[in-house]
Parts: structure tokens; sequence; C-alpha cells
């Protein structure tokens, strides 16, 4: 997928502004070297400000990933810096269901969920010196009919407690989703195809906009 800019990669210092564990082995498994940064940009938006769940999670991303160009541009200015930021939420209608504040709320969250479909949206924020891409895709999840005891049974295992919306489709909570209707990885944060698509658009519009001759040098 990213075969076309592989040699345009290869001279950039690429940086997920995340801390996410299951971004990086994400973005990894796609053959990026890349380096984690996580951001320090305050998520003190309020998504009640924005028209659609998209543009909320694409401007958190876009912060993410500002602030951590910004800064490393500032320490060093001649790097040639690709900064990826991403955001996801879990909503089901008007509701969004974040990380939950402790078992109790999980178990809450998980009850509602039960036997309905949620969304969630994955805003991806791309950051370079020549240009900038944002992004969102959106998965529709469809929970089973569970019972009181496979809920709290999987409340217990801990995997809730740290995700939005209370499951993990890549873990045990896999078990409870009866089908989705997009792209797998948007609901572990990071969807791959789109990401690749947008990279070399990004890519390939920077180096058209070099003068002839830097681009022959290059190639």
């Amino acid at each position: 997928m990213l075969a076309t800019v592989k040699h345009l990669l290869a001279r950039k210092r690429i940086v997920l502004a995340s801390s996410s564990p299951r971004r990086q082995q994400l973005i990894r498994s796609i053959g990026l070297d890349i380096e984690l940064c996580p951001s320090n940009f305050e998520e003190n938006l309020d998504y009640h400000d924005f028209k659609e769940f998209a543009e909320f999670v694409e401007t958190t991303a876009d912060g993410k990933a500002e602030e951590v160009y910004q800064r490393l541009h500032a320490a060093d200015p001649t790097a040639d810096l690709l900064v990826i930021g991403a955001d996801t939420m879990v909503t089901m209608g008007e509701e969004v269901y974040g990380k939950p504040k402790d078992a109790a709320d999980a178990v809450r969250m998980l009850t509602n969920l039960s036997g309905k479909c949620n969304r969630t949206h994955t805003g991806i924020s791309l950051r370079h010196s020549k240009g900038r891409r944002h992004f969102t895709e959106t998965t529709d999840v469809y929970f089973g009919v569970l019972t009181k005891e496979q809920i709290q049974d999987y409340v217990d295992s801990g995997e809730p407690l740290d995700k939005a919306g209370a499951y993990g489709i890549q873990g045990i909570g896999g078990s409870l989703i009866e089908k989705i209707e997009g792209d797998y990885y948007c609901v572990m944060g990071l969807p791959l195809h789109r990401l690749c698509k947008e990279i070399c658009a990004l890519l390939e519009d920077t180096q058209n906009d070099c003068p002839p001759e830097k681009k022959a040098r290059e190639e």
C-alpha cells in the first residue's frame, strides 16, 4: 500500500503522537519505522460545540499532532517530520461512551450496549511541514444480547476499564460483538487502509510541489 512512497518515507522522521501500545503495534505492522511521542495537547474540547462527532475527533487529533510537531520542530528545525495524531470515541445515539470511571460504570455501559449498535469514530491527522491532512472513519459495532453474568465476567477480567465504550474488540470483548460494518481497525483506533491512502496522497502532493531540479535529484 505504501510502495509508491516508500523512498519518501525513508527520509522522514515519522512520529506517532500517542502512547497507545495498540496504535504503536498497528502502525508498525504496516512497515513504518516510527517514534512514539505522546502529545501534551490538553484534551478539553467539548463535543457539544461541534456539529458532528467526526469534526470533534478530527479536531482533537489535529491538536495532538500539531502540539507534537511544533515541539519537535522547535528542538530540531532541520528534521523532516511526519507526525500522526489520532483520537477515538464511541457513541450511541447522542450519548458518548468514554472510558468507564470504575467497574460499576463499565457494567452500566455494557448493559446499555447489549443487543444494540454503537459507533466508533476515529479521527486521524497527518502533520508535515508542507501540508496537513485529516479524516475520520466510522464503524458500526453490533453487540450480541448479553446476560448480567457475561457482562460481570467481562468486567472482572479488567479489560474494559481503560477502553472507550468499556470494550476492546481485539481482546475478550471481541466475543461480545455479533458483527461490524466498516473498518475493523477503526475500532482499534487506527484505520490502516485509509491512513495509508492519506499518507500516499500527502507525500505525493509534497513531491509535486518540489522544483523540477530537486525532484530529479531525489528520484
